[in-house]
């Protein structure tokens, strides 16, 4: 029982905030050079740049990437620069270059059929129509491995005020 309530406890406080399906349409400042140690080398500052264009949480925006990308390294992500697994007509859309269609994908969430949708469980419905439940599932667990360390994010924190 004892083993039970720690495993239980520390489960809890592992989540991190936006699991508690929080609003995604928050910016909330994360250091985009640690970002960088955990997504493609030079697309930390990307990821945080669109985020705060549109008003997004950047790690939302960087695990949906690294979900919808299989880690940036499905053939759409690397021959389409298709970082963000967006369709048109059935087909992996095609960008110009990731930066691209992470700022795309950034702008989208705030246009239809996302807009009025705050939440992952929200969107989930309109990003993967086949299987929401487990999209929303994965994002969540792409947004805790790249959560950066409480230090880095206090650090981010205090550089944007």
């Amino acid at each position: 029982m004892r083993t039970w309530i720690v495993c239980a406890v520390t489960f809890v406080f592992q989540i991190p905030g936006f699991a508690k399906e929080d609003s995604i349409r928050t910016f909330r400042a994360v250091d985009p050079v640690q970002l960088d140690k955990k997504v493609p080398r030079g697309f930390g500052q990307v990821f945080v740049d669109a985020a705060r264009k549109n008003n997004i949480d950047p790690l939302v925006l960087a695990a949906i990437s690294a979900h919808e990308s299989g880690a940036w390294k499905s053939k759409a992500a690397r021959v389409k620069h298709n970082w963000m697994g967006l369709m048109a007509r059935g087909k992996a859309k095609h960008f110009a270059t990731p930066n691209d269609s992470i700022y795309y994908a950034a702008d989208l969430l705030n246009r239809r059929p996302f807009k009025g949708r705050n939440t992952l469980r929200g969107i989930a419905s309109i990003y993967c129509t086949s299987n929401p439940a487990s999209w929303k599932k994965e994002v969540l667990r792409w947004c805790r491995l790249l959560e950066p360390h409480e230090t880095s994010r206090n650090a981010a924190a205090a550089a944007t005020y």
